[in-house]
Parts: structure tokens; C-alpha cells; sequence
């Protein structure tokens, strides 16, 4: 179990656990006040829907998550927040969900599997969880496209080595990059991740910031510990 602030993490069943890359996604991605509607996309342990809940006072936040046993931990974890009543859980593919669903969303977020060239896990559960097989950039921009409003933000969270690939298809798809943070793990190292916000706007002017993750080990940064201060505990 992952205790926050306001809420708890049961991942006992999950394939993939509580980590930084969901906790980025979840404190920095620009959340609108009048958004009625959020999707967070494979949401595994529903960490991410559970962060969202929290910046928002109605926005009902609905999460799709294609894993059954993860479903069982994100469905526990959702009843015994505060946020009961506005989150939805669907074990569902994308792919699926968005055939079935009626409704548009003001924001959608996904930390999406995203390994494509390197070698499985051979626990199928989690390969499935790290890798695109099951949704390749290509189903979650047409799924993202199907679901979100004409004003509406969609935020993802990438290894920079895949970031370039999916800017070039999201423009073709038209979706255009509005705002960005390039995370680094330590001082003077390459960036490792990019959050992106993503609408169907063109922008001439992308907001780019950058971010140290850890200025040594378990020692984070200033700019991590502002951004996650209304989660972590310490």
C-alpha cells in the first residue's frame, strides 16, 4: 500500500505500481476548473484518476484499464477515497470504451505502455502494462480523438525517445503540442521524460519548462517537491 495525503494506494493485484511517472503525470498536468468530464487511460491502481479527484471539486473522473486484477486494487481504491461518487472504473480496452461511449471529455490523461522495440517481460501481465502491442500510439491518438471535446486537453507522459515519433503522428492525427515539461533524473543528465499537453488548436508559442527530478538519490528536487506537495506525505 502507497498512503498519500488524502488517499491510499492498494496495488497489491496490479501490474504496473505506484510510480513518478504517474505522479508526474497526475500533479503537473493543467487541470481547468469548469472540465466536467476526465479520462485517465489505463489507469492501473488508479493512481492517476485518484490525483485528478483530488485538483477538482465536481469534475467526474471516469478510468478505463483494459487488466482485470489491476481493476480489483483501482475499484477498492476509488470506494475508500473521498472522491467515491464522481470516480468510474471500466475494465475495458480503449479500443472498446470509445465504440461504447456517447460523451465527450475536457481533459483525458494517459501514462500508456510505451516500450516497443525492447525485450518483454515474461510476466504477460506486466509485458502487457510496458509495452504498445495491445495500444499502439496510432489507437490512443484515434481513441483520444473519438472521446475528447473541441476544447478539451489531452496529457501523456513519455520516454523522450518516443516523444518526436508520437509529435509527428499527433500533428498528422491533428492534435498539436501546447505545453510541455522536460523531466530529467539528475543534474546534467539528458532528459529521460516529457509531459505533454496536447488540443486540437495550433499553437505557434509551446510553453516549454524543465525539471530536475533528483539532485542526488532520494534527494528531490525543489521543483519536484512543489509540484507534488499536495500529495506526498513527506
Amino acid at each position: 500500500m502507497f498512503t498519500f495525503q488524502q488517499f491510499k494506494v492498494y496495488q497489491e493485484n496490479a501490474a504496473m505500481k505506484v510510480g513518478t511517472d504517474g505522479v508526474l503525470l497526475g500533479a503537473w498536468t493543467p487541470v481547468c476548473e469548469k472540465a466536467e468530464r476526465i479520462l485517465d487511460i489505463g489507469t492501473g491502481t488508479g493512481l492517476v484518476a485518484l490525483m485528478l479527484a483530488q485538483r477538482t471539486d465536481k469534475s467526474v473522473v471516469d478510468a478505463v484499464e483494459i487488466d482485470a486484477p489491476s481493476c480489483l486494487d483501482a475499484r477498492e481504491n476509488f470506494e475508500i477515497s473521498p472522491w467515491n461518487d464522481r470516480l468510474n472504473l471500466y475494465n475495458s480496452s480503449l479500443q472498446d470504451f470509445s465504440k461504447r461511449v456517447d460523451f465527450k471529455y475536457d481533459l483525458i490523461v494517459s501514462n500508456p505502455p510505451f516500450f516497443s522495440g525492447s525485450l518483454k517481460n515474461p510476466n504477460q501481465r506486466i509485458a502487457a502494462a510496458r509495452h504498445n502491442a495491445g495500444l499502439s500510439q496510432e489507437d490512443l491518438l484515434s481513441g483520444v480523438l473519438q472521446l475528447l471535446s473541441d476544447e478539451g486537453r489531452f496529457s501523456l507522459i513519455l520516454p523522450v525517445s518516443d516523444y518526436e515519433t508520437f509529435r509527428m503522428k499527433a500533428a498528422r492525427a491533428g492534435l498539436f503540442e501546447s505545453r510541455r515539461l522536460e523531466v530529467m533524473p539528475n543534474p546534467g543528465k539528458p532528459v529521460k521524460r516529457i509531459v505533454s499537453v496536447w488540443e486540437r488548436v495550433f499553437s505557434d508559442e509551446s510553453i516549454v519548462e524543465e525539471m530536475v527530478l533528483e539532485l542526488s538519490r532520494h534527494h528531490y528536487s525543489n521543483s519536484f517537491r512543489r509540484i507534488v506537495s499536495e500529495f506526498y506525505l513527506h
